[in-house]
């Protein structure tokens, strides 16, 4: 039996239908396979695979009877906001009468009672879009609808249904829609849209995308993030054969500290003392150079730290509110000043005042320009830190059509200035607030959420050339993210692990229930380092042994998201596989 079917059929509508499959590669589940969903599909088709979603535009063209009838016989589905008449399905009741069937931008409550969703870690959740409304029958809800945060009412956002001898799971909200606005917020508020400058900072920023979407209370929460926690509880529940995965970040490690910080006003010695601080910590560090340090800086200097794992890019500066095409220009110039300065192209950028114009603009030019991270999403005016983009992982980019980006964001969780000074409307945190405030940030990303904790640091700052003197504050930053066990490398070398990590490919997945066997293989077309997978228990047993190619492999257990996962660390060079036999004892009880 084939592990895991994902049907989508994104168009006029839906244009973010497909997104669902970058959600399960985002998570590692890059073991499925994609299908655009066709009206000829028959239940003996869906027959062929443990477990089968269907996305929300998927569910309009699919025949219900079909989805019905693989899951009395012993499928396993997840069905993503289809049609009210799929209701009965799940074991639900739909609610046809013209008011209150719908809600929009409402939240779920997840009370984590179920045996799922031990440890689940935030209870309440926003979900951007529309909801439908059911009444509850005899599916056990995994999640409520609320109006409010923290006040659910009786309506299942989540349900399990047990239909004859199969399992299937409901969603009442579109999952891909819902993390699209999460990770990228409203067209309509882009500074080419009607609503230009939506916060009225004056600046074109990527906090304007997200005007009126926030919950303050909620602004330390990876949201979007959490929501593909639920999806991937629901999936470990539903499977009937273990699952192996793909982890978000190198030796198993719990999350990742990425720090970096914006050239301006930067001289040579603030780069040095930035990098001393670094140093006793084996941190690395990303370098976001204005013209004058382009300029300044040595290119054998910057070439022989990027061989030592730092990274540098351009801090693009126009105006505050630049049109697409001066934006375009800049970056276009700046890049390309830099590649002739220093030899190599640039892969990573922020902005000078983060501006971001446009809403899938801003990526494709940067894209277009061969810059494939940006570090512009950050939450500063009247919030001051906090996930803007509702992730602490690195997203990609998706335009107004639903196609992918070759750029991500990585979210930064707080910078300096916004922190410790009054401009964005909220007060000024002292030193020791600032460290405590990072450090707690930090502890919650390695052992809630499994996330990269993202500041930047000015480099002014840290040598104390600056109004700011932030050295202590990196320092207690860089201490606790080692004492916590998190690499740091620098903002390509995260890049470059994250595309190889997304390229890599789970195949050939074969379960043998008799002989308690789970037999795979990994592809991986870019070379990569470190690259972990995880192994779930089984009948919540781990497994036993492991090998790798047929050698005995080292398998130990991580704490990671609290589901009692197995890892196993791979080192693999471009183009090479290997084959991967993970055994199972016998559940015992």
């Amino acid at each position: 039996m084939r592990p895991m079917l994902l049907l989508t059929a994104p168009g006029e509508g839906a244009p973010f239908d497909a997104y669902l499959d970058e959600v399960l590669r985002s998570e590692g589940w890059c073991l499925h396979e994609h299908r655009r969903a066709e009206t000829t599909i028959t239940a003996a088709d869906l027959a062929q695979f443990a477990l089968v979603i269907v996305s929300h535009a998927a569910a309009d063209v699919l025949a219900a009877e079909a989805v019905e009838q693989y899951l009395v016989g012993g499928g396993r589905v997840i069905a993503i906001k289809p049609p009210r008449e799929w209701a009965p399905i799940f074991e639900l009741v739909a609610r046809t009468a013209e008011t209150y069937a719908t809600v929009r931008d409402a939240y779920i409550h997840v009370p984590g009672d179920h045996l799922w969703l031990e440890g689940f870690p935030a209870p309440d959740l926003q979900v951007h879009g529309e909801m439908h409304i059911h009444e509850p029958g005899e599916a056990q809800p995994l999640a409520m609808v609320a109006g409010q945060r923290g006040e659910p009412a009786a309506f299942p956002a989540v349900a399990i249904a047990r239909r004859g001898t199969g399992l299937g799971v409901i969603f009442a909200f579109d999952l891909a829609e819902c993390i699209v606005l999460h990770h990228q917020g409203r067209i309509a508020n882009a500074s080419n849209g009607p609503d230009p400058d939506a916060d009225r900072d004056g600046k074109f920023t990527a906090g304007d995308l997200f005007e009126g979407m926030r919950d303050f209370a909620l602004r330390h929460v990876p949201q979007a993030d959490v929501l593909q926690d639920l999806l991937t509880r629901v999936i470990l529940g539903l499977t009937p054969m273990p699952l192996p995965r793909l982890w978000h970040f190198p030796d198993a490690a719990p999350g990742l500290v990425l720090v970096d910080g914006d050239g301006d006003g930067m001289i040579r010695e603030d780069l040095l003392a930035t990098l001393e601080v670094c140093d006793r910590y084996n941190a690395h560090f990303g370098f976001f150079l204005m013209d004058a340090q382009i300029a300044a800086l040595d290119p054998d200097e910057v070439r022989a730290l990027r061989e030592r794992g730092h990274s540098f890019g351009p801090h693009p500066w126009v105006a505050f509110r630049p049109t697409i095409d001066e934006w375009r220009a800049e970056v276009e110039r700046i890049c390309a000043d830099f590649r002739a300065r220093f030899g190599f192209p640039p892969e990573s950028l922020r902005s000078h005042s983060i501006i971001f114009p446009g809403w899938d603009e801003s990526p494709r030019i940067f894209a277009e320009a061969g810059l494939r991270l940006d570090t512009n999403f950050m939450e500063g005016y009247r919030y001051q830190s906090g996930h803007l983009n509702g992730s602490a992982l690195p997203a990609r980019f998706v335009d107004r059509e639903g196609r992918l980006i070759d750029c991500w964001e990585q979210s930064t969780v707080h910078g300096d200035d916004t922190l410790i000074t009054e401009k964005v409307m909220l007060p000024a945190h002292s030193e020791q607030q600032c460290i405590e405030l990072s450090l707690s940030l930090m502890r919650e990303l390695a052992h809630d959420y499994h996330g990269v904790f993202h500041p930047y640091f000015h480099p002014v700052a840290v040598g104390g050339h600056g109004r700011m003197h932030t050295a202590r504050w990196l320092d207690a930053v860089l201490a606790e993210g080692t004492r916590l066990g998190l690499p740091s490398p620098g903002p390509d070398q995260w890049l470059h692990f994250v595309e190889a990590r997304r390229a890599a490919e789970i195949r050939e997945v074969a379960w043998d229930g008799a002989a308690r066997a789970l037999a795979f293989r990994i592809d991986a077309p870019a070379g990569i380092e470190g690259l972990t997978v995880l192994l779930p228990p089984r009948a919540g047993v781990a497994p036993e042994r492991a090998t790798i190619d047929g050698a005995d492999a080292e398998l130990r257990a991580v704490p990671l998201e609290g589901l009692g996962w197995s890892a196993l660390t791979l080192d693999l060079a471009a183009g090479e596989g290997v084959a991967i036999v993970a055994d199972y004892p016998e559940a015992t009880g």
